[in-house]
């Protein structure tokens, strides 16, 4: 996971609750205070989800909520730091079939090669006429932010569209498949 993720959990946190709320997720995930992180490095899957775990129990939040609560705050960056990718697409449809290149483009950036395919083989996608299949897997099992995040983009562009999770690594699937249907 790019070191980008991690900052902007650690941002939310500060932004919700303080530097002292943000202070303590660090220490009960076993992370530095001093510690920073690259976008163009990978970190490990395991440290993330000891953040969010850490995060979700000082915020005294549900997995749902600190999913929400983190797809905001992803959103809310990503409108900021790549306006690009909002002004280029014309569409919540456009954007969201961009959404897993945009992701796996994190990894031609990253300096570790062998890193490389563990972040560009969590996301695949399929078109079809009326929807658009997101194949999702990762050890994070973090499907309710791209559920979330599908539903921001979608607002974005004033459009309406059905979220249907037809398969889901937190209920004992091999991998994620989220349909997002246009009627």
């Amino acid at each position: 996971m790019v070191g980008l993720i991690h900052t902007i959990l650690f941002n939310m946190v500060d932004q919700l609750a303080g530097h002292e709320k943000t202070r303590k997720i660090r220490e009960a995930a076993g992370v530095a205070s001093d510690a920073e992180f690259r976008i163009d490095e990978n970190y490990d899957d395991a440290e993330f989800r000891n953040v969010l775990a850490a995060a979700r129990e000082q915020l005294g939040l549900t997995q749902q909520q600190a999913e929400a609560a983190f797809a905001k705050a992803f959103y809310e960056d990503s409108k900021e730091r790549w306006p690009t990718w909002f002004a280029i697409s014309k569409s919540g449809r456009d954007f969201l079939k961009r959404q897993p290149s945009i992701h796996n483009g994190f990894a031609t950036g990253v300096s570790d090669p062998e890193a490389r395919p563990i972040i560009r083989d969590k996301f695949r996608l399929e078109e079809r006429d009326d929807r658009l299949i997101v194949h999702y897997r990762s050890p994070n099992k973090l499907c309710g932010v791209y559920v979330e995040l599908a539903k921001l983009v979608l607002a974005h562009y004033n459009e309406t569209a059905d979220i249907e999770h037809v398969s889901c690594q937190n209920n004992g699937d091999d991998a994620c498949e989220i349909h997002v249907i246009w009627n």
